[in-house]
C-alpha cells in the first residue's frame, strides 16, 4: 500500500481508536489541525525527532491495521457494489442497496 496523506487521514478515522490517546492526539494535530512537527513538538515540549518518530510508528500501526483488517478496502468495494445496484432498474436491488447503506453508515 502506497503512503499518501488522504489515505493516512482515512486510516486515522477508521482505526484511530486502536491507538493510544497520545498517538491519536499527535496525529490529530498533524493531520486535522495541520500543525507542523515543530509546532507539535513545542506544544508537547519534546524534540521534533520525537514527534517524527511517534508519527512514523503510529502510521506504521495504522497501515498494519488496514493490511490485516482491510476495513477501508472492504468499504470501497461495498460502495462500488451499492452504486452498481442503484443503477439497476430493479426495485428490489435498489431497496437492498439502501438497506446496506443504512447499515454501514
Amino acid at each position: 500500500m502506497q503512503r499518501n496523506r488522504e489515505l493516512e487521514c482515512l486510516m486515522l478515522d477508521y482505526y484511530g481508536d486502536l491507538l493510544t490517546r497520545h498517538q491519536r492526539d499527535i496525529l490529530d494535530e498533524y493531520f486535522n489541525e495541520d500543525l507542523s512537527m515543530n509546532e507539535i513538538a513545542e506544544n508537547y515540549k519534546v524534540s521534533k525527532s520525537a514527534i517524527q518518530d511517534l508519527i512514523k510508528r503510529s502510521l506504521n500501526q495504522l497501515y498494519d491495521y488496514e493490511k490485516n483488517l482491510k476495513m477501508i478496502e472492504k468499504d470501497h468495494k461495498l460502495n462500488d457494489i451499492m452504486n452498481e445496484m442503484m443503477k439497476e432498474e430493479n426495485d428490489l436491488l435498489i431497496e437492498y442497496a439502501r438497506k446496506i447503506e443504512k447499515t454501514i453508515r
